[in-house]
């Protein structure tokens, strides 16, 4: 027997459902909370969210997108998440790129719609509870415009997809257990195949909800039988999977066969330093929302939630009345959101503190730290959504049960005034509506500059079987004129590429290769000679020298300092061809060893340089067996026998750290060639 959802204990809490009319003025009310701030917040800049190349060229990344082999960045190298923006982000920002709308624009759209449809999903999630009145649209408002979504704005909003979808997921799993049949769980695949393909982490942390849902919906509420609830787990299951296999493959294949890519990130350390219980009530705890460098904070929302009393003490004022609301108002749906606070609160909190963590925490750091499985669910503060939703669901409910405690005569006018108020202070403590930090500054550009266009626009004309070698190398790319943490160069050509970022990509000896280039040059060490050679081994036909970054923030090698390197042009590259107005960019000039030790007649020339390659090596090619040059040792040895003209003959490069399991089949590789040579490195560059 299946009980009704307005039964006895929900009636005290739920006040009278609204008109079509009213309802209609609460959705046009938070479509305005939505969509307006975000238009309004720094126009006409373009933030970098997410992936920079859907606002250069959004049909040329769903293109490469499909192919999980993505030949144009780094060596060649097995692609991390593309395939998660073939859908819904690359189809949109598609659309809005065919009808000419302004990529800001179609940007501040995009991030209004996420918050939107957050509130909107609350509003069914409410209705499928058997809840009415005001209480609904101050939950709505306060799910809405959580702290939580500012962590992400500026640069991972695809990163709270799931917080989207979380309300929905829940609302969606009841009415298919009271109903049957396959609607609904066609309508739950349907939702998660459009918020899952980008981070698995997110996904499965929201998940917990809906899937706590059930068991809650059988034991607890009874209001379905456990053949019911089986039956629809397995129609839920079976489509979501279905749904899901096309970005469910992507993640696969990448973790078989691309580079380790969680080496190279955030550690369960740095993860679990600002995950504090109370940062979790606040909506806040993810690491890099309080993070910076030497230019200024990473996100610039997260000094009002620092540094301002007043926010301070907003952030704390609507998770206690949550919890008020939590203590004293009966429904019989409370025990859920009471348990998914709890739940949420535990994993969010996760390993913190790091070195005396709870008995739960310190199971999960050794999960964490002890397998890929648990490192990839390192993120532990996306949890936090399932406690913004539970506090938000509260809080809607207290409101209704204090509007429901009052006479008809007195409720209306009450009604309005104690909505009112708590709108008042959830919009106060969304601080970035009123103080300009909507966005962050550092991660903002303009339009891409004529001459990085015209010089992308004459390298796409060449050949495509040869790279385009962009130098120097920077953990993160930001311009003088803007930040897009990711170079616009493979954006805007299909031309494979190739640069020394963060994170490596390719194979590990491409890696080594590239990061000892890009090493040398850094440290000014590297030998003219060895520039066209290393260019050649990686099949690089044209260098592209980017000298407008900001060379400040991560302390790199400044454009007169390359310049000075390749003055005179190295035998083996062509004359340079200069873009852009050779005026002084706006970058620090540090009176230190290296500005004194540079040419009184040295400057920053031109913004982007292009040296072309005499007679380069194509990326598909077959090279001798004999003559081989064998590498013991490191991709510095390799740079430095670049200098010494060993990398010109037409024999394999072998590294002997690839025989390292397999060191018979190295000694017959070098005994079978007599003309093969063995370069030996050691850290002291000998």
């Amino acid at each position: 027997m299946t009980a009704t959802v307005a039964d006895s204990a929900t009636r005290p809490v739920s006040a009278a459902p609204s008109t079509p009319r009213r309802r209609l003025l609460g959705y046009l009310c938070l479509a305005a909370l939505a969509y307006i701030p975000p238009l309004f917040a720094s126009p006409g800049k373009v933030s970098v969210d997410s992936k920079n190349y859907l606002y250069l060229d959004p049909g040329r990344l769903m293109s490469r997108a499909a192919s999980l082999w993505d030949p144009n960045i780094g060596l060649g190298t097995v692609s991390h998440q593309n395939i998660g923006f073939l859908f819904p982000m690359g189809p949109y920002y598609w659309v809005f790129d065919r009808l000419g709308v302004p990529d800001w624009v179609a940007q501040r759209l995009w991030l209004g719609s996420l918050f939107f449809f957050a509130a909107a999903g609350m509003l069914y999630l409410y209705r499928t509870l058997g809840q009415h009145g005001p209480g609904m649209v101050v939950g709505a408002v306060a799910y809405m415009l959580t702290p939580y979504a500012l962590e992400f704005t500026s640069k991972f909003s695809d990163l709270i997809l799931p917080w989207v979808a979380l309300p929905w997921m829940i609302a969606i799993v009841a009415r298919a257990l009271r109903k049957g049949g396959w609607g609904y769980p066609a309508a739950f695949a349907i939702v998660i195949q459009i918020v899952g393909g980008i981070n698995l982490t997110a996904l499965l942390l929201a998940g917990l909800a809906p899937a706590l849902w059930i068991p809650y919906a059988v034991w607890i509420a009874r209001e379905v039988d456990w053949r019911r609830a089986v039956g629809t787990t397995l129609r839920i299951g079976l489509l979501t999977l279905l749904a899901s296999l096309w970005w469910i493959a992507g993640i696969v294949m990448q973790g078989r066969y691309g580079m380790d890519i969680l080496r190279y990130t955030e550690t369960v350390k740095a993860v679990s330093s600002t995950s504090t219980a109370t940062e979790t009530l606040r909506g806040l705890g993810y690491w890099y929302f309080y993070g910076g460098d030497r230019l200024g904070v990473w996100t610039q929302a997260s000094t009002s939630f620092t540094q301002r009393i007043f926010v301070l003490t907003t952030s704390f004022a609507v998770p206690l009345l949550a919890m008020v609301s939590a203590a004293f108002v009966r429904w019989s749906h409370r025990v859920y959101f009471i348990g998914i606070l709890l739940v949420g609160m535990v994993l969010a909190v996760g390993v913190y503190p790091y070195d005396h963590p709870s008995f739960a925490g310190g199971a999960f750091k050794r999960f964490a730290e002890g397998s890929t499985a648990g490192l990839a669910l390192r993120s532990s503060s996306r949890a936090t959504p399932l406690v913004v939703l539970a506090l938000a669901v509260l809080l809607g409910v207290g409101v209704n049960a204090a509007i429901a405690r009052l006479s008809r005569p007195q409720r209306s006018a009450f009604a309005w005034g104690v909505s009112g108020v708590v709108i008042l202070v959830i919009v106060v403590n969304f601080a970035p509506i009123w103080n300009g930090q909507y966005y962050t500054s550092s991660l903002l550009r303009g339009d891409v500059p004529d001459y990085w266009t015209q010089a992308i626009a004459a390298l796409d004309s060449e050949p495509h079987d040869t790279r385009i070698l962009e130098i120097p190398g920077i953990d993160f790319t930001n311009y003088v004129w803007g930040g897009t943490v990711e170079p616009i160069t493979p954006g805007l050509t299909d031309r494979p590429y190739v640069a020394r970022e963060l994170v490596p990509w390719g194979s590990p000896a491409s890696a080594d290769l590239l990061n000892a280039f890009d090493n040398q040059l850094q440290e000014r060490v590297l030998a003219p000679e060895s520039v066209p050679s290393v260019a050649r081994l990686l099949a690089a036909g044209d260098i592209l020298v980017r000298d407008d970054l900001q060379v400040d923030r991560y302390d790199i090698v400044r454009p007169a300092e390359i310049s000075t390197l390749l003055t005179p042009t190295p035998d083996g590259l062509g004359a340079p061809t200069s873009y852009g107005p050779t005026t002084p960019r706006p970058h620090q000039d540090h009176v230190d060893e290296r500005q004194l030790g540079l040419p009184a007649d040295a400057t920053d020339g031109a913004p982007v340089k292009v040296y072309s390659v005499n007679s380069p090596d194509t990326i598909v090619r077959a090279d001798a067996a004999t003559g081989q040059l064998v590498v013991a040792g490191s991709g510095e040895g390799l740079v430095d026998a670049g200098a010494r003209g060993l990398l010109d003959g037409n024999g394999a490069v072998v590294y002997s750290g690839s025989y390292a399991k397999d060191q018979a089949n190295l000694r017959k590789l070098v005994d079978a060639d007599a003309d093969a040579t063995l370069v030996v490195t050691d850290s002291n560059r000998r």
